[in-house]
């Protein structure tokens, strides 16, 4: 490896660790513990997203609108990257495996940024996610879930699980599907899937090696979380098997690919 290339990689990890740095300062500056943001904060934050896409060379294009409104967002799950790059758009609040509360930094920096977690598999976790979510989207703040459950090579959308669809439901909310891609001359790009065993900082130092980063971010129709009533405009819940059904459907078809 040329010195000169080996030098521009020393270069980027050098500014990736002060941004690091300069996320935790802000942290402590404006946050306080808890699921809600200062207003200042959240402006803070949004911008600290996105000078963090850019010190990766993302590309972000968008299709459609996100909601203004309390939103119960669903997307598909490639990377840890999603995360920022999502955030990127407007202030939001996550819902990720308890295990990223354990990284080194970054676990201490969702926590005091609003990331709600589930620890998968234990008892009660998801009813205790839920009430979570529900108190969130009742407070006008808006929540991201990843309904696959984990990531994949963005190859495929695998069954969503519906248990946390209830949130919407019992919060009277839309939810919004959203279809992610990472575009690639050859179809996957290597470098971002966080997938099998690979480690954070294998993940990191690869999405470091890509020269330029395409994502693309769709926001499709909102699903309405009720049924249409009868003609006194009264309405019925739809089912959370339902939601994760449509929802799964939409950004599969968006993604091309065939529902399981």
């Amino acid at each position: 490896m040329k010195f000169s290339t080996r030098l521009k990689g020393y270069l980027k990890l050098l500014r990736l660790i002060l941004h690091l740095l300069s996320g935790l300062f802000l942290a402590l500056l404006f946050l306080r513990r808890g699921i809600h943001q200062q207003p200042r904060a959240e402006a803070h934050f949004l911008n600290w997203n996105r000078k963090l896409c850019r010190l990766f060379n993302a590309q972000i294009s968008c299709h459609g609108q996100m909601q203004q409104e309390a939103t119960l967002y669903v997307m598909n799950h490639i990377s840890w990257f999603d995360i920022p790059v999502l955030a990127s758009q407007q202030p939001l609040h996550f819902l990720s495996k308890s295990e990223v509360a354990d990284w080194p930094v970054i676990g201490w920096l969702t926590r005091r940024a609003g990331t709600l977690f589930i620890q998968r598999g234990a008892h009660g976790a998801a009813q205790k996610s839920i009430a979570e979510i529900v108190h969130c989207l009742q407070q006008a703040g808006s929540v991201v879930i990843f309904p696959e459950g984990t990531t994949t090579d963005g190859s495929s959308v695998k069954r969503f699980h519906s248990r946390l669809f209830q949130a919407a439901i019992d919060a009277g909310v839309r939810v919004q599907p959203i279809a992610l891609r990472y575009p690639y001359h050859n179809g996957i790009n290597p470098y971002v899937p966080y997938i099998n065993q690979m480690t954070f900082m294998q993940s990191l130092l690869g999405l470091m090696h890509s020269k330029t980063l395409q994502v693309e971010l769709s926001f499709l129709p909102p699903i309405e979380a009720h049924l249409p009533g009868n003609s006194n405009d009264s309405s019925a819940p739809c089912s959370n098997k339902h939601l994760a059904l449509l929802a799964q459907q939409a950004i599969a078809q968006e993604l091309g690919h065939r529902t399981p």
